[in-house]
């Protein structure tokens, strides 16, 4: 034999040596709560205390091992860490059940492991919350709501305490893509923003993405609230009740088809709840005959098909009534399904796959005698979206998939009823397709460093049936600069297209990263730039949602809105994991962002492109967080520093201006404390710089009115805005199931400004008379506001 063949025989020699040495086997399988079967999502599990994975939002979890003895460590919030040896001879499945942390501890300890995953995580600009943990926060009126707790947060705030609707990192209410179990809502609030339509007991997680956000969503510019709803018991039959003063809810969940097994295949869910304040309107004649309610229904069941495959179905339904007799009547709310099947095809694939109905609409009603009308609008999308997970291997996991969605607006319809003289009329229904093709990998590089890379590919298309007009210069507006005004341009001719004809089609490239770098154990940086594109546009000129809200595809005058963000953020744990900081540096750059033109009526005009424009926009800011996280006292304080403008032709002499969620400083304090094992105790202290508002300049007379005259845009402010709010849980005793939750919101009576309205306008002797002076007159929503409420298991 050739010294060339010994020499090639020998280097395969030591390949197959070196395969065999260094051959590897996977474990997977599903983490559980021990006393439910809930499959239990982020969970930690590390191996020989030197690297790890986390379960996904199924529960399932893969990691690879070499042959022979390990140590396994799973640990979770809320739940005592296991830590046994594995033999690993193969490939296996080895399931976990974790059990609670016994109530009877006198202080809370968040496991070490826990406040190491966020030095290590990839992750940055994202915040998760339990279900648990918003339920101990002080709540208005007693009613926990996942979207004012994470306004507790840096980085995420509202335009008001009566708001539901938030802002993130200083964009527009709608450029957050909110997610109940993958099904768009398009309206998250209640009672006019006061309440969220997401009942605490329901939820299983909410997770909020600022910044560095995974390829695997798109469609949104500023964040990504993806909550998912508890599946059920599947060892027992139980549920909770709760009374508190204006709401009382339910929820039941257990078992399908159990016999006599300890785990069932499969378990439901079903909670309910509904507000009561309309049983008291008699109290007052203005409101005798009037109503004022919401109610809303989630569901949720899974079932197993063999070991490796499930079925999951859920469902949400929501609906709010307001009406003044004989004035005016609205009802709203959204409908929402999933249908998903998820399949272990293998120890390293993971594949989920969804079908989604999503659906948004309101009524307004006139209700005066002899001019009565219902304006009806709605948005619908269908969504279908195959995902595969790869875990390669334990440096390399890789997610890909396609997300389908179509949509169909109704802007409105007119219908007169109790023999009203109005003329029906509906305006032309706008239909729309939205695809996406992402790949996202994550790759830990070395112990140091660490990447999660991707590329999504998004494509909009506007589709008939629709009648565009075409206007003499090729746009609707045209700005006259002598004038300082828009002047809507003539329209020369129409062009009908075709049911499912593409009107206007867009495409964009969506490249995301995220970089982390461990300094050491207890230190890391982490670095994250993404590229989004928004293809709808809420059209409003109001600062918070509302159940008049329009939302309108882009299309041949309106284009997509997009957004580059930057961010670079600093982790640090310290003595042990009893505290951790994050700092987070952003910089945002937006471009064809919406704003409306002066005078603009957006309710009832079905030419929307005559009264928005279109700009650029940049946000930029400095979050703080301290935790502490071990002791009979834990919680945070944050700290943002921010600004957040936009720069439209024809607003403002054509400079920057603040837009409506620009915020320069916000403080929140959050406190936890245990005094025993019957007595919790929460407290928050949130602190704001007043919001942008727009002041009358002047005045003037025309046609014997007198009119204000407005200039620069949010050139003013609302005054600083702060409150305290406090609670005190009383938990049962041993072998009892029922607590009592007490809580003061704005405990010192605060009477922050909602808004500032001027009028001329005054009263002698409950008689309004003409002033002929301008007042100005501040709108508070609530001063203090105690609450009691009882929540029951069974």
């Amino acid at each position: 034999m050739s010294n060339m063949k010994k020499q090639l025989v020998y280097l395969f020699c030591l390949f197959c040596l070196g395969s065999y040495a260094q051959e590897k086997f996977s474990i997977s399988g599903y983490v559980k709560d021990n006393l439910s079967g809930e499959k239990l999502l982020g969970v930690n599990i590390i191996i020989d205390n030197t690297y790890g994975t986390t379960t996904n939002d199924y529960g399932f979890y893969s990691i690879h091992l070499k042959k022979g003895i390990h140590q396994i460590e799973i640990s979770y919030l809320g739940y005592k860490t296991i830590s046994k040896e594995i033999s690993i001879t193969g490939n296996q499945k080895i399931d976990f059940d974790l059990t609670e942390e016994l109530a009877e501890l006198d202080e809370i300890v968040i496991s070490s492991n826990t406040t190491r995953k966020n030095i290590e995580s990839i992750e940055m600009s994202v915040i998760s919350l339990k279900g648990e943990t918003i339920k101990k926060l002080p709540a208005i009126l007693g009613e926990p709501d996942v979207l004012k707790s994470l306004q507790l947060l840096p980085g995420v705030s509202s335009v008001n305490e009566a708001s539901s609707g938030f802002n993130v990192r200083g964009g527009s209410v709608d450029q957050n893509l909110i997610l109940l179990d993958e099904a768009t809502i398009y309206n998250a609030s209640h009672l006019f923003g006061f309440f969220s339509v997401f009942n605490s007991n329901a939820i299983k997680n909410a997770k909020l993405y600022k910044g560095g956000i995974p390829s695997i969503y798109g469609g949104r510019l500023s964040s990504v609230l993806d909550i998912k709803q508890r599946e059920g018991n599947t060892k027992d039959f139980g549920g909770e009740i709760g009374v508190g003063l204006i709401s009382a809810k339910a929820l039941i969940e257990g078992p399908i088809l159990k016999g006599n097994k300890e785990e069932a295949s499969g378990s439901y869910m079903l909670a309910g709840r509904r507000s009561y304040i309309d049983l008291f309107t008699f109290l007052t004649d203005d409101f005798k005959n009037s109503s004022l309610f919401f109610y809303d229904l989630n569901l949720k069941s899974n079932y197993n098909i063999g070991t490796n495959n499930r079925l999951f179905l859920s469902g949400y339904f929501g609906r709010d009534k307001f009406e003044l007799d004989k004035f005016l009547g609205t009802i709203w709310g959204n409908t929402s399904a999933s249908l998903r099947w998820t399949s272990i095809l293998n120890e390293k694939l993971f594949l989920q796959t969804s079908a989604i109905y999503s659906n948004y609409d309101y009524n307004l009603d006139n209700l005066r005698t002899g001019s009565e009308f219902r304006w009806k609008s709605s948005i619908t999308n269908y969504n279908f979206k195959p995902r595969l997970s790869w875990f390669i291997n334990n440096n390399n996991t890789l997610k890909t998939g396609i997300d389908v969605t179509y949509y169909n607006f109704k802007p409105g319809k007119i219908s007169p009823f109790k023999g009203s003289t109005i003329n029906e009329e509906e305006f032309s229904q706008k239909f729309g397709l939205e695809n996406g093709i992402y790949a996202d990998l994550k790759q830990k590089l070395s112990d140091d460093l660490s990447l999660q890379y991707g590329v999504r590919w998004s494509n909009f298309s506007r589709l008939g049936k629709e009648d565009i007009r075409e206007y003499n210069t090729g746009n609707p507006l045209t700005y006259n600069a002598e004038q300082d005004i828009y002047e809507e341009n003539e329209v020369t001719q129409v062009t009908n297209y075709g049911s499912g004809k593409r009107i206007k089609t867009f495409n964009g490239l969506e490249p995301r990263i995220s970089i982390r770098y461990l300094l050491n154990e207890s230190n890391s940086l982490k670095l994250s730039y993404n590229k989004m594109y928004q293809y709808l546009h809420l059209i409003s000129n109001t600062t918070s949602p509302t159940p008049l809200d329009i939302w309108s595809p882009s299309g041949p005058y309106l284009s997509p809105q997009s957004a580059d963000q930057l961010a670079l953020g600093y982790f640090k744990s310290f003595k042990k994991g009893k505290y951790d900081l994050s700092l987070e540096a952003y910089y945002k750059k937006l471009k064809d962002v919406t704003d409306f033109i002066d005078g603009a009526d957006l309710l009832f005009t079905e030419e929307i492109e005559t009264q928005v424009v279109q700009g650029k926009g940049r946000a930029y800011g400095l979050e703080v967080q301290l935790n502490k996280n071990e002791g009979k006292l834990t919680g945070w304080l944050s700290y943002t520093l921010a600004r957040s403008e936009n720069k439209v032709l024809g607003v403002n002499n054509n400079k920057y201006y603040p837009n409506n969620s620009d915020q320069l400083h916000e403080l929140n304090l959050v406190g936890f404390y245990k005094l025993n094992s019957r007595w919790d105790f929460g407290v928050n202290f949130i602190f704001g710089s007043g919001r942008p508002v727009t002041y009358p300049t002047g005045r003037y007379t025309q046609n014997g009115l007198v009119v204000a005259d407005y200039n620069n845009r949010n050139g003013n402010r609302l005054p600083t805005y702060h409150r305290l709010d406090i609670s005190a849980t009383l938990n049962p005793k041993k072998g009892k199931k029922g607590k009592w939750i007490f809580s003061i919101v704005n405990l010192y009576n605060r009477q922050n400004a909602a808004s500032i309205y001027f009028n001329e306008i005054g009263e002698t002797n409950n008689v309004e008379i003409a002033t002929g002076m301008t007042q100005a007159t501040k709108l508070s929503f609530f001063g203090i506001v105690p609450s009691i409420s009882y929540e029951f298991k069974f």
